[in-house]
């Protein structure tokens, strides 16, 4: 018999199949979604009709020329993010033509597996858990198509079972061994976030506009102090005259130099972070990490990295001291020496403030100095800068963000023959007291330069002498209002939005540490902990599993069976129709009406009754053998009896 798909059902499929477009967007190109949703548009015109063969034409030849452009545009979307696109298209183009219910097994299956993708792209608590009930959604519609009219979800057994599985779901999840991937992903180049490799005038004048969140930080200790929270992520050493960029040198897995921290006299600081998915290998870390968990590793620089970009939300553990940065290796002052021929007025007074400077600390106070005396301006909008922007900068407008007056800094230092670089991370950082956890977001994102004096890279932040507010109190500290309001999004403003987004935050957080960030090393420890305390625990559950027998030993000893031994088999047997037996009638009497709706079994049923009136009133014990013989040569039999609805 043929079923057609009512409206709702086409309905549903609909819905579903517009929210994974809207999830898998980061897969998808803007003018393939589109074509999508036409073709999602072109289904109700032909709900009315059965399908043509035209129309089938129709779709294929669209289809075939929508498989065309994706080839065409493979390079740029990338093996797995194709595999989506066309996954996408085939259930689309299913979905114009279904009519009848036999023709949704295919959909079906594609929706679960495109629902099961979207995992991939998302790790936030909320967003997995409309996931989920796009799932369930589908799960329920995938019941209510192919389920009996008859039979309903039972609620009160599907909990039971949740409730069964969850204990084995958590044992899986604490327990089995967190296997690496066989296989690697092939995806496309995906958009790149947080400080990029080159860091020219504006550049963090841009990323802090952004208040999307970069990153957590737990302590397993004290919190330092703000003016102690600078996150190092980015190295500049190449400088052409206006612009400056990470050298190749970090592009290399080169060995890093040896660790000098001292943790008898230098203060250790335990930290996790959880890195928000950015796309690139650089991380975060404070001062000079000594120990690095096994998801990052060393770079040059004493910088950290991932081991591939971050396209998932990373935790990792570091343990830090905030000294004064060491020499990477030989090369690098010479690196960090070069100068650009351009900005001839900064090379000059580089050279006037060095000849009265008889030290690196000595320049860097003349270099204050001249920072505090001369009318220079903190701003989030800058002039714009030609080429010899330094030169423009010191002489011209005055009035910089955080990059210029690093930027300025570090190429007065190089044109007076001291090692400088500029460098891009984070400072400050907003702590959340309950949650005992420091949020750090864009808006965070700072520049200021080292110096490389006594044997070691010494930090200088220009910006803490213009406006040390920014370091003390954070940035809307020395923003004017027109500026504030230009980082802080419209509907931020309402005090009810903002929190419900801090409280969904908070949620994402412990979502973070307690799901997310359970990794193979917290795994190994929860391991060892168990089995230092797996002696106690076996003879807890000894002595649990003898109270629980003495305790079923006794109650069965004590009370009598609920029914008769002839009544159990009976019940047992015919449990498929026991049910429609109405409460006090005699099983006897319920057998002769059975008898009446199964007219095959009517011999059969007649002897059982006799055994067992003869079993349970007579107390005999052969006719209860025999019952119980030919309730088992029956059983397939009895399973099968009808009864009418």
């Amino acid at each position: 018999m043929l079923v057609l798909l009512s409206r709702q059902v086409i309905l549903s499929f609909c819905f579903i199949l517009v929210a994974i477009i809207g999830l898998l967007q980061q897969a998808l190109p803007l003018w393939y979604s589109a074509i999508l949703l036409l073709l999602l548009l072109y289904r109700w015109p032909l709900q009315q009709s059965s399908p043509k063969v035209n129309k089938l034409k129709r779709i294929n030849i669209v289809a075939a020329l929508i498989l065309l452009l994706l080839l065409i545009s493979l390079k740029q979307s990338g093996i797995f993010h194709f595999m989506l696109q066309i996954l996408l298209l085939s259930a689309v183009s299913r979905l114009v033509l279904i009519r009848q219910r036999h023709d949704s097994h295919q959909l079906l299956w594609v929706l679960y597996f495109l629902l099961a993708c979207c995992f991939i792209f998302y790790q936030s608590i909320v967003i997995s858990l409309f996931i989920l009930a796009l799932l369930l959604f589908t799960l329920y519609n995938h019941y209510q198509l192919y389920a009996s009219k008859q039979h309903r979800v039972q609620l009160l057994q599907l909990g039971k079972a949740l409730l069964l599985t969850l204990p084995i779901w958590l044992a899986l999840f604490l327990l089995f061994p967190r296997l690496q991937p066989l296989w690697r992903i092939p995806t496309a180049e995906s958009a790149i976030t947080g400080l990029a490799d080159t860091l020219d005038p504006g550049s963090i004048e841009k990323l802090v506009q952004s208040d999307t969140l970069a990153f957590r930080a737990i302590f397993n200790g004290p919190l330092p102090s703000r003016q102690q929270l600078y996150w190092r992520a980015k190295v500049y050493e190449d400088f052409d005259g206006r612009s400056w960029t990470v050298n190749q040198r970090f592009e290399r897995n080169q060995a890093r130099g040896p660790v000098t921290g001292n943790s008898e006299t230098d203060p250790l600081i335990r930290y996790q972070i959880i890195a928000e998915v950015s796309n690139q290998r650089s991380l975060f870390s404070l001062g000079e990490p000594l120990q690095f968990a096994n998801t990052v590793r060393p770079a040059a620089a004493y910088l950290v990295e991932a081991r591939r970009p971050v396209s998932q939300r990373l935790s990792y553990q570091l343990t830090s001291v905030l000294t004064a940065i060491p020499e990477d290796n030989a090369t690098e002052q010479r690196l960090n020496l070069r100068t650009a021929s351009a900005n001839p007025k900064t090379a000059a007074l580089a050279r006037q403030l060095a000849a009265s400077a008889d030290s690196a600390t000595a320049l860097i106070e003349q270099i204050s100095t001249l920072f505090r005396q001369q009318p220079y301006y903190y701003s989030l909008n800058p002039p714009r800068l030609g080429n010899n922007s330094i030169d423009a900068f010191l002489f011209d407008t005055r009035t910089g963000f955080c990059s210029h007056y690093a930027s300025a800094t570090a190429v007065l230092l190089r044109e007076a023959g001291i090692p400088a670089r500029v460098v891009g991370g984070y400072q400050g950082g907003v702590w959340h007291e309950e949650q005992q956890y420091l949020e750090v977001r864009q808006r965070e994102a700072h520049a200021w330069i080292e110096y490389f004096a006594d044997g070691r890279w010494q930090y200088f932040d220009p910006t803490a002498v213009i406006a040390p507010e920014r370091v003390i109190a954070g940035l809307d500290a020395v923003l004017s209002a027109d500026e504030q309001n230009q980082l802080q999004a419209n509907w931020r403003r309402f005090s009810a939005f903002n929190y419900l987004g801090q409280q969904l935050l908070h949620l994402d957080y412990y979502w973070s540490v307690w799901v997310l960030g359970f990794d193979d090393s917290q795994q190994y420890n929860l391991w060892q902990q168990l089995k230092a305390a797996s002696k106690i625990l076996a003879m807890l559950g000894a002595l649990l599993l003898i109270v629980i027998i003495l305790w079923y030993w006794q109650r069965y000893q004590r009370q009598p069976a609920k029914y008769a031994v002839p009544v159990q088999l009976m019940q047992r047997h015919l449990a498929g129709v026991i049910s429609y037996k109405p409460a006090g009638q005699h099983l006897s009497q319920f057998i002769t009406v059975l008898k009446g709706h199964n007219p095959a079994q009517a011999s059969l049923l007649d002897e059982l009754d006799g055994l067992y009136q003869r079993a349970l009133f007579a107390d005999n014990q052969q006719a209860l053998a025999q019952l119980t013989l030919l309730l088992k040569r029956n059983s397939k039999t009895l399973a099968k009896l009808n009864w009418p609805d």
